[in-house]
């Protein structure tokens, strides 16, 4: 008996290590920034692989499989090794409890056909599900980082226009100012326009769709109307940061509160629980 436990164990820690690995996200793949550089192309895929070639597969079978292609865009990860991590995940769970169920009917117990079912259909359904709510959560935090470096990137070309830089000069130095993954991205989408002989507005409008940031577009809007008809953008700059900030601010407000909010029920629970230990002696003994 101990040792199909032992078994157990092993293969339920497994398992979650698997679960856990594929979840964190990844970091930036070099191989998508350079193909940005260089052409420019939207998600190259290497069909070399076992997962991608899975991927076109499900995707060619199942179409009708939503892709949450915005977000993956944004966190730079493959649509085609997602989708096969999502049914991985989800032939994952619908395993689980039948081995476990094997390993109890070797060990000499049986169980209801029922509650294996039940249990397999809500594991397999909940980690086939799991992917779509880690991109979700992922590239809601990422856009909000994004939009607070863009703050600082429109008082850079703020600055750059006040210096007297034209408005390609500004935003391209400004990109250049700055560090981290979202002034290298937008930087990169500047890149791209050039050397495609395109305005730099419309590489920072094109990068806002991918990524679904709608203050990029716009920034691009603005520049834009900067570049082709002359028009003074500072002080128009200016309130756009401000106006970004002050929202910034109100949503990290609003999260702090409903954190406090939530706060209530496990402070609550503890306080119960705290009770009932202190007066649980006294009921034994009264009642005992």
């Amino acid at each position: 008996m101990s040792a199909w436990l032992v078994f157990a164990g092993l293969l339920t820690g497994l398992g979650c290590w698997l679960v856990v690995s594929e979840l964190v996200p990844a970091g930036p793949r070099l191989q998508a920034a350079i193909d940005r550089l260089e052409s420019g192309a939207e998600g190259r895929e290497d069909r070399a692989t076992l997962r991608v070639r899975l991927g076109h597969s499900l995707a060619a079978a199942a179409p009708w499989v939503p892709v949450p292609a915005t977000d993956l865009r944004l966190l730079g990860q493959d649509p085609a090794k997602w989708l096969a991590a999502k049914v991985s995940y989800g032939v994952l769970g619908l395993a689980l409890v039948p081995g476990l169920s094997a390993l109890l009917v070797l060990d000499g117990r049986s169980l209801p056909w029922t509650a294996p079912v039940a249990a397999t259909l809500a594991i397999g359904t909940a980690l086939f599900f799991l992917p779509d709510l880690v991109t979700r959560l992922t590239a809601k935090q990422r856009r909000a980082d994004f939009r607070h470096a863009l703050t600082s990137y429109l008082d850079l070309v703020a600055l750059e226009r006040g210096a007297g830089a034209a408005p390609t000069e500004a935003l391209e130095a400004a990109a250049e100012i700055g560090g981290g993954w979202a002034f290298e991205r937008i930087a990169a989408a500047l890149d791209e326009a050039r050397k495609a002989s395109r305005p730099p507005w419309d590489g920072l409008a094109r990068l806002a769709t991918e990524i679904g940031v709608t203050e990029l577009s716009d920034l691009a809007e603005i520049a834009g109307v900067a570049g082709q008809e002359g028009a003074r953008i500072l002080a128009t700059l200016n309130a756009r940061a401000e106006s970004m900030r002050a929202q910034a601010l109100a949503t990290m407000k609003a999260q702090a509160g409903a954190r406090s909010t939530t706060m209530v029920l496990p402070i609550a629970l503890l306080a119960g629980g705290f009770l009932v230990l202190l007066i649980f002696p006294d009921f034994y003994r009264l009642f005992g």
